[in-house]
């Protein structure tokens, strides 16, 4: 069978990781040296796909949203808090994906941004699609067509999905509940993850993912992990 492996970066981004971050997440700063030296150790043939997922929100939108009734508007699209905190230099084949939701699957509402700005305009049609560059893309397939095509037309078990990045009970949950029920296998790397009010262990420790572990579910420290890959 063949065996897809992705990483999936979700949501490093300044707004989040940094201290002056408009949802900034205490201790996150803590992640990017470890995430870079990761980045820079991890051999090149480890991973098929690096998978960078962006919190993208707009002013215009945020305070209709249910999430504005717990947090503050954060990564606002063309801001400093919306740019990625880590370095991406040597990551193998990078494509992106935003999203204005807790959840990379959820759907875009067929709406129009309510704004006169083309760009921004632009940028929430392309929520939740895959793009090669956030900024001015010259490809852009909606998520599930292109993991159909990646996948050769479904997702099967030997795709393997390793998660870092924040939040540990928020947007990486959801990213794993996903994965997980499209039949993948998920590696969380637990120091390069950083939650809100749970942290990584906390989250798989609740029974709903008892099932999954540990076949399909599993949290290890980034240093096990590259072990596992040299071996």
């Amino acid at each position: 069978m063949k065996r897809v492996s992705i990483l999936q970066i979700g949501d490093m981004q300044n707004g989040f990781i940094q201290k002056e971050g408009n949802l900034y997440v205490p201790g996150a700063e803590n992640l990017i040296d470890p995430a870079n030296d990761f980045l820079r150790q991890v051999s090149e043939d480890v991973f098929d796909l690096t998978l960078i997922v962006l919190d993208t929100h707009f002013k215009e939108e945020y305070y209709e949203t249910q999430e504005s009734r717990q947090f503050p508007i954060h990564c606002e699209y063309g801001s400093r808090d919306w740019e990625l905190a880590i370095d991406l230099k040597g990551a193998p084949n990078i494509r992106y994906m935003m999203k204005n939701n807790f959840s990379m699957w959820t759907n875009l509402r067929k709406r129009a941004l309510q704004c006169t700005d083309p760009v921004k305009r632009r940028v929430y049609k392309n929520l939740f699609h895959i793009l090669d560059d956030p900024h001015t893309p010259s490809e852009c397939i909606p998520r599930d067509e292109f993991l159909k095509a990646f996948f050769s037309g479904s997702i099967p078990a030997e795709v393997e999905v390793t998660l870092i990045g924040v939040a540990s009970d928020y947007c990486n949950r959801y990213s794993m509940e996903g994965w997980l029920s499209r039949g993948a296998r998920v590696t969380i790397l637990q120091d390069l993850t950083k939650g809100i009010e749970k942290e990584t262990p906390l989250v798989l420790a609740e029974d709903r993912y008892r099932c999954y572990i540990p076949e399909s579910l599993r949290a290890v420290e980034s240093t096990v992990y590259l072990k596992e890959m040299a071996d």
